[in-house]
Parts: structure tokens; C-alpha cells; sequence
């Protein structure tokens, strides 16, 4: 009969064999007692080393989807900066330089090469985050003089003690001279980088979505969504209305609703989107983010004159932003 034992089968090849009994009389197994001498010490020696500083440092794995690198002397300013973006991507390194303008310049540097697929994953992590990228990724050398006219880069949370209302902080870095926006994403092979407002994180806006006070307002012809709160007046001049409300509820049923009021007043009517469309970039309640937007038109010509009414609805992807229905009613 054989038996076999790992470690020793690591440190000593061969095996070790012990004579099976033989009728009733069972037979003593035969030892070395030098052998024997021998094989503790090697023993020893290999539990040793299975216990060594070198192998109990693997530790606990990393969480799945990234690795905790950060550059040596990380502060702990700069790594809660790190810790905001990290969680969407994997990545071997990350750090935090200073940039123009008391900015910020945070760089990833993934295990593999950074694709268009790649990008768009790590943004819906952040979005999921209620961090909001708003603009498109540059695929090249990152530079302080590259600026685009309409980007974003925002986080939102949750206003304590006050219903409706969220806070909001702005994180895009901008260039100095001009006032335009910095590329949001930078992307270069392995590198991603992002530039980023000092206060990022730290200095935030109250915006109250659902209001406790309302604007003085006309009624459209369509009238309010049931529920529904004026947050803008935008334009009220007698011949044209331009109105904002804010609810919380389902987009489907927000349309729904219009779709009919429409179909009452005016002959023909055209919707674009719907419910279940795929989110888009677009501004709501003030915030650029990622949002489902569906616009219905209603037209009809009443003494040769052309009446139009055009309903704007808009849920964002955000979590802290999506319980709520932006809706904008325009109107001669």
C-alpha cells in the first residue's frame, strides 16, 4: 500500500511504502532512523517556507473589476479622489498629479489596452455611481491647451434633511485663459487620464428638483401632469409659453398622458422616442448627464395660422436624478 503526501512529494520524489499486513499477524513498518532525522529537518524546512513574509503578503484578493494600486506617498486628499473613479476600471496604477490652475490630474493605467468598449463601460460605472461623464473621450496624448465647448464632469448625492432636492459638485477642470472645458476623458494605449477642479468632491450646490414654492405660471392648453410642480418659466409673453415642471414618476405613464392631451387638441401629433429608448447625452434639471428623452409635437393650423404645442420629457440615468420626470411645455 502507498501513501502519498504533498509537501513531501514536493521536497522528496519517490514514494513511501509500507508493507500491507499479511494474515492475521500484522507486519511493523520498517524505518531509517536517519531517514527518519533527515526527513523532519526537510519537513521543517518546507513548512518554513510555506510561511514565509513573501507568500502571506498575497493577502486577500482585490476586489473583482480592479486592483488597488496607487502611486507610493498617495495623500489622503488624493486618494479619495482615486477611490470616486477607481471601482470602474481595472487598472495596475493610479495617481494624482497637479496640473494648471490648482487642478488636478488623475491617471489610470489599465492591464490592457483601452478601447471604445472599455470606455463606455467605465462610464457606466461611474454613472451608476451618480458620477456623470458628460462629453466624448480624446484618444491621444492628454494636453492642458486641449478644450471642447460643452463638457462635464458632475457627482451627485442625495441633500440630507431635504426632500426633492439633491447636491451637486462640479469636477471638470477648465483651461484658465479661455474658461472652456478640458477634454473629459483623455485616452492614450494604456493610460486614461481626467482632469479635474480642486474642489472636486469637496464643494457642492443644493439644487431642489421638486419645489417647495412655485413661480407664478399660466396653464397650458395641455394642462399639468397630475402631481406635477413649476420649477422655470422660462418665456411668457402673451403670444408664446415655455414652461418646466418636475414630477416624480414614470416616464411611460408621463408620456402617456401627454400623448392624449395632444391628440385632444391638436389634429396631428408626432412622437420621437419613448420609454424604452437607450439614454442619450442631455441636460436635466440644469445637470448634463445621460437621459431618456421623448418629445411629442402636437400642429394644427387655426385661421390659417399655424398652433403648435411641443411636450420635452427627460429621466436621467443618474440614481439620485432617475425617480423623477423633467417636463417642458412650449406653446403659442
Amino acid at each position: 500500500m502507498y501513501y502519498e503526501c504533498p509537501l513531501i512529494a514536493m521536497i522528496l520524489p519517490g514514494r513511501w511504502k509500507q508493507t500491507a499486513p499479511k494474515g492475521d499477524h500484522p507486519v511493523p513498518i520498517r524505518t531509517n532512523l536517519v531517514h527518519g532525522a533527515k526527513l523532519t529537518l526537510i519537513l521543517a524546512a518546507g513548512l518554513a517556507a510555506l510561511s514565509s513574509p513573501a507568500l502571506a503578503q498575497l493577502g486577500p484578493e482585490a476586489p473583482e473589476g480592479y486592483l488597488s494600486v496607487e502611486a507610493k506617498g498617495t495623500t489622503p486628499e488624493n486618494r479619495e479622489l482615486i477611490e470616486i473613479f477607481a471601482p470602474s476600471l481595472r487598472h495596475r496604477e493610479a495617481k494624482v498629479t497637479e496640473g494648471k490652475g490648482g487642478a488636478r490630474l488623475l491617471t489610470f493605467t489599465s492591464d490592457s489596452i483601452l478601447n471604445g468598449r472599455a470606455i463606455r463601460k467605465f462610464n457606466q460605472g461611474l454613472l451608476e455611481r451618480s458620477v456623470n461623464v458628460y462629453g466624448a473621450a480624446y484618444y491621444g496624448d492628454f494636453s492642458w491647451e486641449r478644450t471642447v465647448i460643452d463638457a462635464a464632469i458632475t457627482m451627485t448625492r442625495p441633500a440630507a434633511g431635504a426632500a426633492d432636492t439633491i447636491e451637486i459638485s462640479e469636477g471638470i477642470a477648465r483651461d484658465p485663459q479661455t474658461n472652456l472645458p478640458l477634454m473629459p476623458l483623455t485616452v492614450s494605449i494604456n493610460d486614461l487620464t481626467i482632469a479635474l477642479k480642486e474642489d472636486f468632491g469637496k464643494s457642492w450646490q443644493r439644487i431642489e428638483i421638486i419645489p417647495a414654492r412655485e413661480p407664478v405660471a399660466p396653464e397650458p392648453k395641455t394642462g399639468r401632469y397630475p402631481g406635477s410642480k413649476v420649477r422655470i418659466v422660462r418665456q411668457n409673453d402673451g403670444e408664446r409659453r415655455h414652461l418646466a415642471y418636475a414630477v416624480k414618476g414614470e416616464l411611460s405613464e408621463v408620456e402617456k398622458f401627454f400623448d392624449g392631451k395632444l391628440k385632444e387638441i391638436h389634429r396631428t401629433v408626432i412622437v420621437a422616442g419613448d420609454a424604452n429608448s437607450a439614454p442619450s447625452p442631455a441636460e436635466v434639471f440644469g445637470i448634463k448627464t445621460s437621459a431618456q428623452v421623448i418629445v411629442l409635437s402636437g400642429y394644427s393650423y387655426v385661421n390659417n395660422r399655424l398652433a403648435y404645442t411641443e411636450v420635452t420629457l427627460r429621466r436621467a440615468s443618474d440614481p439620485n436624478l432617475s425617480p423623477y420626470v423633467e417636463i417642458e411645455v412650449a406653446e403659442n
